[in-house]
């Protein structure tokens, strides 16, 4: 019989040196991210197709994957030259969970937007 993953991160599965690291990579990534496009059962990040981008990639796969087992990861890339695609996938509840993540960012960034009456914060970056 096959157990269903429950939706719920959980970072208390990293050591102290391993937050330190999530926090800092998950910074830099959101910084290179060209774009996100819904999928199917998911969400599809679009980062830049370099080493280091592929490098930051790949160890927080390694680290997310920890805290949120009932994701399935997929990063794609084809020449030098194209960008790196990220998928993260779930069931139904893993989707939701995913949407309510961007949603939560999307309000961080308009309320900052709002308190500091910058108007030239017209790009929003999820």
């Amino acid at each position: 019989m096959n157990k269903e993953i429950p939706v719920a991160c959980c970072h208390t599965v990293f050591t102290k040196e391993e937050r330190i690291d999530y926090k800092e990579i998950c910074g830099e990534l959101e910084k290179r991210r060209i774009g996100i496009t819904e999928i199917e059962n998911g969400f599809e990040y679009q980062f830049p197709g370099d080493s280091d981008t592929a490098r930051l990639l790949f160890e927080w796969v390694s680290l997310e994957r920890k805290c949120c087992p009932f994701l399935t990861f997929t990063v794609s890339a084809s020449h030098e030259n194209k960008p790196f695609f990220l998928q993260l996938t779930g069931n139904e509840e893993a989707k939701a969970f995913l949407l309510n993540e961007l949603k939560e960012k999307i309000q961080a960034i308009a309320t900052f937007t709002d308190k500091s009456n910058h108007s030239h914060l017209s790009k929003i970056r999820l």
